[in-house]
């Protein structure tokens, strides 16, 4: 596998939570428009687990002993819109937008 953006993602099922294991990522990446970073050496485990028909519980571990002291973790639930008015929305993708708006707040920015 080639690192990438996204990493390399490996997922299996444990019970009815899928459990996706994400490596490879490239080391010039953050996590939000904040300008958070992480390492190349950078492991992600993500937790989908359904709680409800209508919702489901996302936990993240990140463990990256180059950037941070010690593994963290974040959790939340999503929940799935419902009434008559429930409907998908465009989304438009613009490819390396984060880069052409945020790329100059890198902490080495490209030339």
């Amino acid at each position: 596998p080639t690192d990438s953006w996204m990493g390399q993602s490996v997922a299996k099922w444990d019970g009815d939570t899928l459990v996706i294991t994400v490596t490879g990522q490239l080391a010039n990446t953050w996590f939000d428009r904040a300008g958070n970073h992480y390492s190349s050496s950078a492991v992600m485990v993500e937790r989908w687990t359904p709680t409800s028909p209508t919702t489901l519980r996302y936990e993240v571990t990140v463990t990256d002993p180059e950037t941070f002291t010690r593994p963290w973790k974040m959790s939340m639930n999503l929940y799935k819109r419902q009434g008559e008015d429930a409907r998908l929305n465009q989304f438009k993708c613009v490819e390396f937008v984060e880069e052409l708006m945020y790329g100059h707040l890198r902490r080495t920015p490209l030339p």
